[in-house]
């Protein structure tokens, strides 16, 4: 087990769009699932939970999209008194990220847009 945390964890610091967007104002997690829902990365605080149900989430809202006759999931913004989750469809997998309240939304989605598109 804490192999396998520890290679998540040097796969994170080795990742420069993981890195990119850590850093960014108020950022408090990253989490990066596969299109069969295992993580590939996560870094930060509160993403254990949020690894749970990103992939979930990602077919749920893909669902919503269908039956209201939109193309697929784009994005989805969750907010909370203190965190709010922005959740991105990324290489058919997922990206999740967890920030705090303090947080200028749509100047971070466009940054972990940006992010995502240099990988």
């Amino acid at each position: 087990m804490n192999a396998i945390i520890g290679s998540k964890f040097t796969q994170a610091m080795n990742n420069p769009t993981v890195q990119q967007i850590m850093q960014a104002p108020n950022v408090i997690g990253y989490v990066q699932c596969s299109e069969s829902g295992d993580v590939i990365v996560q870094e930060g605080n509160e993403v254990d939970v949020l690894a749970n149900v990103l992939v979930y989430f990602q077919q749920v809202a893909g669902l919503i999209g269908e039956s209201f006759g939109l193309e697929d999931f784009q994005e989805a913004q969750i907010q909370g008194k203190s965190l709010t989750v922005i959740c991105l469809p990324h290489q058919g997998g997922a990206v999740g990220v967890i920030l705090n309240s303090r947080t200028r939304l749509n100047e971070a989605v466009t940054a972990v847009r940006q992010a995502l598109a240099a990988a």
